[in-house]
């Protein structure tokens, strides 16, 4: 059932309920109503009776006395008033007849038995008698008659209640299939959609939540455009590296073996075998200089491999890594040897990948401090500091790989910073970490550990 569907049927539910419980009081009051007013007349019929005969004159004519008694009684809406003579009705009274007669049904629901009295008669009515009896018909038409009225009433405001009701209920969701419209284009990726927040003060806190939303799923949707650019670009500047690499690197070692090879073909076509050993050797170490290049490439491409060693061994192969490419570059180095979980050991790793890596390419230092520390507020600091040339847009970090930490740390829930030292020499980057649980390590007041790379 829809929500106006549910709200109709509730209230409907409550309005009949309201008619049921209406309808039991109104059929109470009538029947006590009814059941009062027969007990009045018939008491106050009875008194008015014996006072008509209970006088000190004896009647020259008590029969047409009893019957002038009778006699009075005619039109009263609630007493008929009978004349008995030898045990037989010799005389009654006529009853008002009700303008609006109560159904059959009605009058057996609401009246009880007649109350009969039996009027005392003096001794010289001797032979005759009086009997007052009850009759409800005249009450039960007036009970009918407010019963119909107030379930007019009753009918009418209940009527009036539920076209109110939905015309309210309409006009208030209106707004919601709007809204549910609006919902539903947004499904459809289509970010633009906004609702005017007029109306109710509960609709309008919706709306504006809704548009709250729309607008974060716009600016998300824009940055995953954004990092899928960025993502495409750092993947090709990644290809081009490793191309330069094994191209600088691999390619001339790979050309030096296969002429040390040929070398080796004539020396043996020509029987000059005593210089044969020398080019073996000169290939093999050829061959192993390409292998250490592999496993450097191979450590950029899947740091994890590194990391199931300990963050701190993965750290010194990217530093060993650059002693390759940097013989003059200093490094100070403090790390915990234990790992602070394979998600913060990753992160980490990452954030002093690239932080290195930009000092390298672009600040030209002489001097590269890397620490990782655990702090007392049980938060994890990580510092990469250089002596470089420092950021050249002003003080101002950009460029893909910053942004990449920016977002790696921002999902971990952390805070990141990029900017050139006070003295003017190099660049600062500057994380802080929140630790997971069971993977917080004790602060170290140790030194840090001094590698001097030639």
């Amino acid at each position: 059932m829809s929500l106006r569907s549910r709200l109709l049927v509730s209230i409907v539910v409550t309005l009949l309920l309201s008619l049921a419980a209406g309808s039991a009081f109104t059929y109470w009051h009538a029947v006590k109503k009814i059941e009062t007013e027969m007990q009045a007349a018939i008491e106050v019929g009875g008194r008015f009776a014996h006072n008509a005969v209970d006088d000190a004159e004896q009647p020259a004519d008590p029969l047409r006395r009893l019957k002038l008694l009778v006699a009075d009684f005619d039109g009263d809406r609630h007493l008929r008033a009978s004349l008995l003579a030898g045990g037989k009705v010799v005389g009654a009274s006529e009853l008002a007849k009700p303008e609006s007669p109560a159904p059959g049904w009605f009058y057996a629901l609401l009246a009880e038995a007649p109350k009969v009295l039996n009027v005392k008669l003096p001794a010289v009515y001797d032979g005759y008698g009086v009997i007052l009896q009850t009759d409800a018909n005249n009450e039960a038409a007036e009970a009918w008659s407010d019963v119909g009225l107030t379930l007019s009433v009753l009918t009418i405001f209940c009527a009036l209640v539920l076209a109110f009701v939905y015309l309210t209920l309409s006009s208030a969701i209106r707004p919601l299939q709007a809204l549910t419209a609006a919902f539903a284009r947004v499904g459809d990726r289509d970010y633009r959609e906004r609702v005017s927040e007029r109306g109710p003060l509960e609709l309008v806190r919706l709306y504006q939540g809704f548009n709250q939303m729309v607008e974060h799923l716009e600016l998300a949707e824009a940055q995953n455009k954004r990092l899928q650019v960025q993502l495409a670009t750092v993947q090709d500047e990644e290809r081009a590296d490793l191309a330069r690499d094994l191209h600088d690197e691999i390619g001339p070692l790979l050309f030096a073996a296969d002429v040390d090879a040929a070398a080796i073909e004539r020396l043996a076509e020509s029987g000059e075998h005593e210089q044969i050993p020398e080019r073996v050797g000169i290939i093999r170490d050829a061959i192993g200089r390409m292998q250490r290049h592999v496993r450097d490439i191979l450590g950029r491409l899947r740091p994890a491999v590194l990391l199931d060693v300990g963050l701190a061994h993965a750290i010194d192969n990217l530093v060993s890594f650059w002693r390759v490419h940097r013989p003059s570059l200093t490094f100070r180095v403090s790390v915990p040897e234990e790992g602070l979980g394979e998600l913060l050991d990753g992160t980490i790793y990452r954030i002093v990948q690239e932080s290195v890596s930009n000092a390298v390419r672009h600040g030209n230092p002489s001097a590269i401090e890397i620490a990782v520390e655990a702090q007392p507020d049980r938060s994890i600091a990580i510092r990469v500091a250089d002596d470089g040339g420092g950021l050249k847009s002003n003080g101002r970090a950009g460029g893909y790989g910053i942004i990449g930490m920016q977002e790696r740390v921002a999902g971990l829930g952390g805070t990141l910073e990029v900017k050139n030292r006070a003295d003017g020499g190099g660049v600062i980057v500057s994380a802080r970490l929140p630790a997971r649980p069971g993977t917080h390590p004790e602060p170290r007041n140790e030194a840090p550990q001094e590698i001097v790379l030639q």
